[in-house]
């Protein structure tokens, strides 16, 4: 998911959000405005004043509700400040009445669930706190004189309006982290990209870890087993792009670093002498074995000066069940983490760490074929543009011995050789015209060979004869492949032998494709073992193989087979 796409499904979402909670406002005023119209059992004193301000409170909620209808122009600056002004409106609704007994001491029960649920745990559990503060000072300030069922029932409701409050924040605030938990591992999956790069999603991922916990900074920690080196990536708040690149670190630290043992996930902060008693500094947890471990609490204590946070959450980086380096957050504040960061960050590790391979894979793939791309194209090179440059060398050299020498007329030498590079000169307009070109195309290698067979004679006076029993089709990216392999053997044939007739079998063969280049011997010439060797590299790189077979069994030829997989 693009970030315009997820910022817009945000705004939308909270959008809905302030229209549903305008709704449920303007329904609570209007349905108390109608409850005291019908019932005037209450208000019993200020009455004037309390419809005035329960008028004003029921207008100020239809005015919400008309702005939340209207997204766009309901006041952003607002937001972080809608429940604490309903808190408001019911302290000044009760304080005008005769005491917390009425209705509206409910009231605040809306905005303690509103700020739960829209801004988490501890806006929650202020609003709950407050709110009891309020209804106990204003139930305590307009009665003079109680009796004692009276009194019960004041204490007993601040006691749920504190405790209800309480369970309301903690609820809504574990809904708030776990969406905001689903939202990073959505942002990550996006992040989760081959086109990235393993040093940019790396870095994505320790930034938004970074950004999700307002920590100050997280570090990736990894070991090289090949060379017992270390590499250190660290995102803050001050250079979030340091985290792409990873860099060597010093022994001594980085064994400190990593001086857990390589199972344990960990929680730990620096303890506050009234929370000694509670033991909530530390929390260590096997990975492997599933359960609460009591090691290492004193290297947690050296890993915290060292940097120099005053708390901080580790996990192992484990895959296909090895260790392979250790994910720090850390922050100053204490007791900023908890158990379940340890359950959520080892989850974003199990997610992560396949991808990560999967690109690691991607980039290695990629890399060897554009080494193979290099090679190929080298091939093409040696085979389409040297080799012609040889012959003609070759020629220009025996024009000159014979100008020399012999004074002899050289128009025939010349004009064979003008036909030499008006071959050359195709075959490197071919080339060029196959690096243009993309996809595979079906192509007909018989007719390629077949034109190819007879420039090359008329070029070198080599009979070269085609021998295919069908229309050998190929993909385009063999067919060029195949070409290279046969206009290499008539090279070879030219270069390394005497031989005036040469045949090209072409063929198909149990899904081979099988390619023969035959050449006769002199009279008295002797077969001598070889292996051409370019030919043999580009059969090997298409997955085939390549060998040299007597021609006839009798020794009067040779011929290089070549068999590639289709």
């Amino acid at each position: 998911m693009s970030p315009t796409a997820s910022l817009t499904n945000k705004l939308t979402t909270q959008w809905i959000d302030n229209r549903m909670i305008a709704s449920m406002r303007l329904i609570l005023a209007v349905s108390a405005l109608l409850i005291i119209a019908v019932f005037p059992s209450q208000p019993d004193r200020f009455v004037a004043f309390t419809y005035a301000t329960l008028f004003l409170y029921a207008a100020y909620s239809a005015a919400l509700y008309t702005l939340a209808l209207r997204r766009s122009l309901f006041p952003r600056s607002l937001q972080p400040w809608v429940h604490w002004i309903d808190v408001g409106w019911y302290a000044v609704l009760i304080s005008l009445c005769s005491g917390t007994n009425w209705i509206f001491s409910y009231g605040f029960y809306f905005p303690i669930f509103v700020a739960s649920f829209w801004r988490g745990f501890l806006s929650g559990l202020r609003v709950a706190v407050v709110s009891t503060v309020i209804f106990t000072v204003v139930g305590l300030g307009t009665r003079s004189t109680w009796t004692d069922s009276e009194l019960d029932r004041f204490l007993f409701r601040a006691i749920c309006l504190l405790v209800l409050g309480y369970m309301i924040a903690y609820w809504g605030g574990f809904d708030v982290r776990l969406k905001r938990r689903l939202t990073l591992l959505k942002e990550i999956t996006s992040l989760s990209n081959p086109r990235f790069g393993i040093d940019r999603t790396i870095g994505s991922l320790m930034e938004h870890l970074r950004e999700f916990y307002d920590a100050e900074a997280c570090l990736l920690i990894t070991p090289d087993a090949t060379t017992s080196t270390y590499s250190l990536r660290r995102a803050d708040r001050r250079d979030a792009e340091a985290s792409t690149i990873a860099e060597p670190i010093a022994v001594e630290p980085a064994q400190l670093l990593l001086l857990l043992p390589g199972e344990h996930a960990v929680v730990y902060s620096n303890e506050l002498a009234w929370r000694a008693i509670l033991g909530t500094s530390y929390y260590a947890y096997d990975v492997t074995k599933g359960k609460r471990s009591v090691e290492g609490k004193e290297a947690c204590e050296a890993v915290a000066v060292t940097l120099d946070a005053n708390s901080f959450v580790t996990v192992p980086l484990r895959f296909r069940s090895q260790s392979v380096g250790r994910l720090y957050l850390t922050t100053r504040r204490r007791y900023a983490f908890n158990d379940s960061d340890v359950d959520f960050l080892l989850q974003v590790i199990d997610h992560v760490m396949p991808v990560i391979d999967n690109i690691r894979l991607v980039d290695q793939l990629a890399s060897n074929a554009a080494e193979e791309e290099r090679q190929r194209i080298a091939r093409d090179l040696h085979d389409s543009v040297i080799q012609p440059y040889i012959g003609l060398q070759i020629g220009l050299a025996s024009i000159r011995w014979k100008l020399a020498n012999q004074g002899a007329d050289v128009t025939r030498d010349i004009e064979r050789l003008i036909n030499m590079t008006d071959v050359s000169i195709a075959e490197l307009r071919a080339c060029m015209n196959k690096l243009k070109e993309s996809g595979e195309h079906e192509g007909s290698l018989l007719s390629a060979v077949q034109r190819f067979a007879g420039k090359f004679s008329e070029a070198t006076g080599i009979g070269v004869q085609v021998a295919a029993k069908t229309n050998v089709r190929v993909a385009d990216r063999l067919a060029a492949e195949a070409f290279q392999i046969v206009a290499e053997g008539l090279s070879n044939i030219r270069r390394h032998t005497h031989a005036t007739q040469a045949t090209i079998h072409l063929g198909c063969h149990n899904g081979h494709l099988i390619l023969g280049i035959e050449n006769d011997l002199a009279p008295g010439e002797t077969p001598q073992p070889f292996t051409p060797h370019s030919i043999t590299e580009r059969s090997e790189a298409l997955g085939g193989r390549a060998y040299v077979e007597l021609k006839g069994g009798d020794g009067t030829g040779t011929v290089v087979v070549v068999e590639i997989p289709l």
